[in-house]
């Protein structure tokens, strides 16, 4: 396993673990158009074949204010907020690890939310992008790694031009309700 988990309990232990599988899984099986060098440098991660990705618990924080996760070189904070409360709860860890996985990766902000609201449904925990998120957004051009999105429409393509999700218009709005291609 190319992933090394520092400081977390054995439920969480546990809870990385599937949501690894579960990554892994979708990798095998891409539930949207994936550009092959993401699909390789995921596998490499995965499997050893790059250096190890240190995923250690950033601790309970302070609330809402505390994010779900954080990345920077070869290394993951996941706090405690990422993970299900004691007693069952929906967990967004997958969609969370995802996430990071493609800013180790080398993606930027929009390749992160546009694969992780493809590659997971709300009920499994994807989240749309956040104001913060359509912020940085515009400040890169509506462009990623590997993803270029259309604002008017929030079509996110690939470079081949090929449709991975489209983000949900805000509800207050009245605009259109989640699109994912799966």
């Amino acid at each position: 396993m190319a992933l090394r988990i520092r400081g977390f309990n054995g439920a969480q232990r546990r809870a990385i673990a599937v949501s690894r599988s579960m990554i892994a899984r979708r990798l095998g099986e891409p539930p949207c158009p994936v550009p092959r060098d993401l699909c390789e440098e995921l596998e490499a991660i995965l499997s050893a074949r790059r250096p190890v990705v240190d995923v250690a618990y950033g601790g309970d924080g302070d609330g809402r204010r505390t994010p779900y996760a954080r990345s920077a070189g070869y290394r993951i904070l996941l706090y405690g907020r990422a993970f299900p409360p004691r007693g069952g709860g929906a967990a967004r860890l997958a969609p969370i690890l995802f996430h990071e996985l493609i800013h180790i990766a080398r993606g930027w902000e929009l390749d992160a939310e546009a694969f992780e609201n493809a590659w997971f449904t709300p009920q499994e925990g994807a989240r749309p992008p956040t104001p913060e998120d359509w912020t940085i957004f515009k400040a890169q051009r509506y462009r990623g790694w590997w993803v270029r999105l259309q604002p008017r429409t929030r079509r996110v393509t690939d470079y081949a031009d090929r449709l991975v999700v489209t983000f949900p218009f805000s509800p207050s709005k009245g605009g259109a309700r989640w699109q994912n291609p799966r």
